[in-house]
């Protein structure tokens, strides 16, 4: 009999940003506020799709160039820009708790550039390997058969 291990779907965060173009009140340079819905992105599975996706009232001429992460490590995989430029999509392994620094940067149609830092907090769920002990236990004690079926024949006692 071969085993059945449960297939748990891949988990897909949406991160939708605006840019907003708007005049630097002291040099009068065009600038652009950024905003993020989620303001933070908590991953809590492994393997999770993270898509940071440009939309309205963004001008259809901001695109997204590239994206930076620091620090540099295995948590997440090389990002894909979208040939649209309005979306910039990535996996995350979730393995360690720590808090990742991207950076998107983004140009308009007339060539100006500007870069913004969202956190991605990575927060895996507790594992077997991971697990701690409970109230000062020493021993912790698990056992799982995955075979089927799994009915174990019930304790008799004198």
């Amino acid at each position: 009999m071969s085993k059945n291990y449960p297939i748990t779907p891949t988990q897909f965060i949406n991160i939708f940003v605006t840019a907003i173009p708007e005049p630097d009140p002291q040099s009068g340079e065009l600038r652009y506020k950024t905003t993020f819905m989620p303001d933070v992105v908590r991953v809590v599975l492994p393997d999770t799709v993270i898509n940071y996706q440009l939309v309205a009232p963004t001008p259809a001429g901001v695109k997204i160039d590239t994206v930076t992460i620091l620090p540099d490590n295995s948590q997440l995989s090389a990002p894909s820009i979208g040939r649209s430029g309005r979306i910039a999509t990535f996996s995350d392994a979730n393995t360690t708790s720590e808090t990742l620094n991207i950076t998107l940067h983004f140009i308009d149609n007339v060539g100006v550039t500007f870069a913004v830092d969202p956190e991605i907090r990575n927060d895996p769920e507790p594992t077997f390997e991971r697990s701690t002990y409970v109230d000062g236990a020493t021993d912790l004690c698990l056992s799982v058969d995955p075979e089927e079926p799994n009915n174990p024949e019930p304790i008799k006692f004198a």
